[in-house]
């Protein structure tokens, strides 16, 4: 490697950085951040799961959705309800003003993602992807 810039590290690195400014600039405009706005949208397609779904779901620690979902039920988005399967846990659900955030949200996620495949094939989207459940899969190898 003669330069650092040519490496698929910092190449990756980069580009997930100017994604997550592009998408956290139109989530800024309704008032909440990319991972919350990712909350939403999971529970806009199947409300009233449990913080530990949740994390599995989106791939983070269960002490980070635990902070997530206190300031979206501090902005009324979600609540939270006693898991009628276990009473000692809960699950979370979209509020009215919730749901109405994450359909106008999804919109410019949509418009996100579609520019991020824009010029891809078909077949070049596929390896894309398959690079980066390889990369994901970096930290279970250690």
């Amino acid at each position: 490697m003669d330069r650092l810039q040519d490496s698929l590290c910092f190449k990756l690195g980069s580009s997930a950085r100017s994604m997550q400014k592009q998408y956290n600039a139109h989530c800024a405009e309704y008032g909440i951040t990319i991972a919350q706005s990712f909350i939403l949208f999971l529970l806009l397609a199947e409300d009233g799961l449990n913080p530990k779904t949740l994390a599995e779901q989106l791939e983070i620690d269960g002490s980070a959705i635990t902070g997530l979902v206190d300031r979206l039920e501090k902005e009324s988005l979600v609540e939270r309800k006693t898991d009628p399967a276990d009473r000692r846990a809960f699950c979370v659900f979209l509020t009215r003003k919730g749901r109405r955030k994450a359909e106008q949200v999804l919109p410019a996620a949509m418009e996100v993602n579609n520019r991020l495949k824009a010029g891809l094939s078909k077949g070049d989207e596929e390896t894309v992807s398959r690079f980066l459940e390889n990369v994901k899969g970096l930290d279970r190898q250690d």
